[in-house]
């Protein structure tokens, strides 16, 4: 069956717990809490997709996974909503109010729809890059959170530029798609596993993770 939207894909909880990502060999690197944006600095997951990362990261090796973000309440998110709107209305003072939701929208989903789960409310999204083995991150030709098209995840491969960024992009992309994970198209830094989000862009028919409320 097709669904129009990402929201209307069907949960089969599984309820997996969530963990806390400091019990794993990542480098975890708090983005939210850093900029003041979460009370908390402790970063978790599903049990299932930190899992998967783990297991990504043994297989590459000479890599390690740096993480932003994983689960995120909906106060998180729509503080980080909020500062992100800010940020574009000072930018472009011409744009008006449906401009500004849309472009907003493309990177932050707003979280006040009790209808809508915001993907990283359900643990089953990360916000994370590679780094070598000092600690050292890969060029990914834009910083976390950048807007603008630069953050699509084919941006360098359509418009044929740096070789490097190209291939560290496919590495990490290539790296968790093997464990099931999808991209997200817009930010090439996010990845979902078992969500709405995940179901809705893999054609998969149910989500196994719903929202988690802690």
């Amino acid at each position: 069956m097709p669904f129009a939207h990402y929201r209307e894909i069907p949960i089969q909880e599984n309820n997996e717990l969530l963990v806390n990502l400091n019990v794993f060999d990542f480098v975890l690197e708090p983005s939210y809490f850093n900029q003041g944006l979460s009370a908390d600095k402790s970063m978790f997951l599903r049990k299932g997709v930190a899992e998967k990362l783990k297991a990504a990261q043994e297989k590459l090796k000479i890599y390690k996974f740096k993480i932003w973000d994983g689960y995120r309440s909906r106060s998180v998110q729509n503080t980080i909503y909020k500062k992100f709107w800010e940020e574009l209305r000072l930018k472009y003072p011409e744009w008006d109010e449906e401009k500004m939701k849309k472009e907003v929208g493309i990177f932050v989903n707003e979280a006040n729809n009790p209808l809508e789960i915001p993907p990283h409310a359900s643990g089953g999204a990360v916000d994370l890059t590679l780094v070598d083995l000092n600690g050292n991150e890969l060029d990914m030709g834009t910083c976390f959170d950048y807007f603008g098209p630069e953050a699509h995840s084919s941006y360098f491969d359509q418009n044929d530029m740096s070789a490097e960024i190209r291939q560290n992009r496919r590495i990490l992309k290539n790296a968790l798609e093997a464990e099931g994970f999808l991209q997200y198209s817009d930010e090439w830094w996010h990845f979902d596993y078992g969500n709405q989000t995940w179901a809705f862009e893999g054609n998969n028919p149910i989500a196994v993770y719903g929202e988690v409320v802690k």
